[in-house]
């Protein structure tokens, strides 16, 4: 933990620099609408790929095939988001009332008896086995948790337990860990810092290591884990905003079939039929392509 620790203090100070500039710091709120939007929903269940996401957000394109709940969860996470940034703007704390406004924009139009208003049943975790609050705890709870906002000192820990603490609340029928996500991300936004990004594809460790520290107050798994996510998503920025030099020498999907020639469609129709397979993927799970790769498609 201390060698991710040292590394991550490394990766902000090198971050600090790049977002003295405003236009970058514009450029990344923008990326990351979509990408924590596609992030955090598919954790959740969403099927909606990157794309699809992004076209809804941004266009409200929906491609059809998708139950319609998938679509407003990816517009209502960008509002989520842009919310947040409002926050961000206006104020240095999180007060309950910025909670409960989140919550309402999370599950607007999916779930509206239940949106921005603390949970009067109790409930289970799909699958899991932890004995969530009595609903009856909920507001006290909730009140020491707004408390711990404002007394822990150390930003990542309160980041970190804050997402914890909260979804072991669970004070929401539906929506506690999309809420819980972004209350994370906007205490390190508050302290120039920026969002933990966890990928779909550790959605298993992920849960996994919150379950086990629930159960048996073990945080050691959760916190490894949160480090590490934290390390990857710093990594993403930099390799944004300073890409590697060997990463350059490779090709984004979209590069990619235009070196070859051919239409993103063709690009992912052969990824499917397997006749052609990224060489490498950044860390935010970005597919690169050779230019020899094109070389060979083309001729």
């Amino acid at each position: 933990m201390k060698d991710l620790t040292n590394k991550i203090k490394q990766q902000i100070s090198v971050l600090k620099e790049t977002f003295k500039n405003p236009q970058a710091v514009v450029a990344l709120h923008k990326w990351l609408e979509t990408e924590l939007a596609y992030t955090s929903n598919n954790i959740e269940g969403n099927t909606l790929t990157r794309k699809e996401t992004e076209l809804v957000i941004d266009r409200g394109i929906t491609t059809g095939g998708k139950p319609l709940k998938d679509y407003l969860e990816a517009k209502n996470h960008a509002e989520a988001f842009r919310y947040i940034l409002e926050v961000l703007s206006k104020k240095n704390e999180i007060s309950q009332d910025d909670i409960l406004k989140i919550h309402s924009i999370i599950l607007k139009g999916i779930n509206d008896s239940f949106a921005g208003r603390y949970r009067n049943i109790s409930v289970r975790i799909s699958g899991g086995s932890v004995i969530l609050p009595n609903p009856m705890k909920v507001p006290d709870l909730m009140a020491e948790f707004e408390k711990y906002l404002k007394e822990e000192k150390d930003v990542i820990k309160r980041a970190i337990m804050a997402h914890f603490k909260f979804v072991s609340i669970h004070p929401f029928v539906d929506g506690n860990g999309r809420v819980g996500r972004l209350i994370m991300n906007l205490i390190l936004l508050q302290n120039g810092l920026w969002p933990i990004i966890i990928r779909p594809r550790d959605r298993k460790k992920y849960i996994n290591s919150i379950e086990k520290g629930q159960l048996t107050q073990d945080l050691t798994a959760y916190l490894e884990f949160m480090y590490k996510a934290l390390e990857r998503s710093l990594d993403t920025y930099i390799d944004i905003f300073h890409p590697k030099t060997e990463e350059t020498k490779l090709l984004k999907i979209g590069e990619f079939a235009k070196a070859v020639g051919v239409p993103i469609s063709t690009v992912r129709y052969w990824l499917r039929i397997g006749k052609i397979a990224p060489v490498s993927k950044t860390s935010g799970d970005f597919m690169l392509f050779s230019r020899e790769q094109a070389t060979q498609l083309k001729k």
